[in-house]
């Protein structure tokens, strides 16, 4: 089966940031987590990968199609949401679901209509008179009444309350029920993939520093914790990063045998929040603010 997304060699400048060399897999019947700090070039990969942006090299390959060459017709099969949904601010749900459907051959209005009650949003209270949580599930609504082959999702769930964040996640748990659809669901919000991403790309500066299944990455990587004896060759060698605290070193390592360790050393499995904050930090000399060169 064809993957839903992917790219090979995607690369995009903007003055001092670029988006360098990114090779990436979207899987259809899976969600995928895009992950990475504000500024890390998630929303520039969304952006290229609607035709928003033009890349400076590399290949877009959606839905199996060469995405620059059947960029119109392939539009029409994906979903798109962004942090801020930017509708019409006068039109009531219905005028909207009438405002978006010519544009897509596939628009299903019983099923709009059935979204709309499920997300028990009011039908006739003009979208910007709409909450947050509410703005957020129209847009979502209408992304998914074509019966979109892929969801790209920019930050969904940011600013939204604890149940209007479960409501949100339970849907896209049901839509990737069809082995047909994927979901890339780009965010900064590490606990909404721990619930419900099955792949996971961490983003960093523009590079992709981690890809792969969420289970396959949190079983690979360990958090170990220690004194400065920590700062041995066989565990350096392991290691992508980690931080001094006030209570020791806490180092992110890769396949690390507990046999390498010092006596007294901890070993932890990390979170997804971890894979994101340690990978490719540096450790401080001691007592200074200066870079040590132990991790990359």
């Amino acid at each position: 089966m064809d993957a839903a997304l992917r790219l090979r060699g995607l690369a995009k400048a903007f003055g001092t940031f670029a988006l360098r060399d990114l090779d990436l897999v979207v899987p259809r019947g899976a969600i995928t987590g895009l992950v990475g700090a504000n500024g890390a070039g998630k929303s520039t990969l969304i952006k290229l990968v609607l035709g928003l942006l033009v890349p400076d090299a590399g290949e877009i390959r959606l839905l199996g199609e060469d995405a620059r060459a059947q960029g119109a017709a392939l539009r029409a099969r994906i979903g798109f949401v962004q942090e801020s949904p930017t509708l019409p601010p006068h039109l009531r749900i219905g005028e909207l679901g009438a405002l978006v459907a010519p544009f897509y051959p596939t628009w299903d209005a019983p099923g709009f209509r059935r979204l709309v009650d499920h997300f028990d949003i009011p039908t006739k209270t003009p979208f910007a008179k709409l909450s947050q949580g509410q703005r957020m599930k129209t847009a979502l609504a209408l992304a998914l009444s074509h019966h979109a082959e892929l969801l790209l999702l920019d930050e969904p769930t940011s600013g939204l309350d604890p149940l209007a964040r479960r409501d949100v996640l339970d849907l896209l748990l049901e839509v990737i029920q069809d082995e047909q659809k994927a979901v890339l669901f780009s965010t900064h919000i590490t606990t909404d993939l721990d619930r419900i991403a099955d792949h996971v790309a961490i983003l960093k500066a523009g590079r992709l520093v981690l890809e792969g299944t969420k289970d396959d990455l949190l079983e690979r990587w360990v958090l170990v914790k220690g004194g400065e004896e920590l700062l041995s060759e066989p565990v350096l060698a392991r290691c992508a990063g980690g931080e001094r605290t006030a209570l020791g070193l806490v180092l992110l390592c890769e396949d690390l045998a507990p046999e390498l360790l010092p006596e007294g050393a901890i070993l932890e499995r990390p979170r997804l929040e971890d894979l994101v904050a340690f990978h490719g930090r540096a450790l401080s000399a001691q007592g200074t603010k200066e870079e040590a060169s132990c991790c990359p």
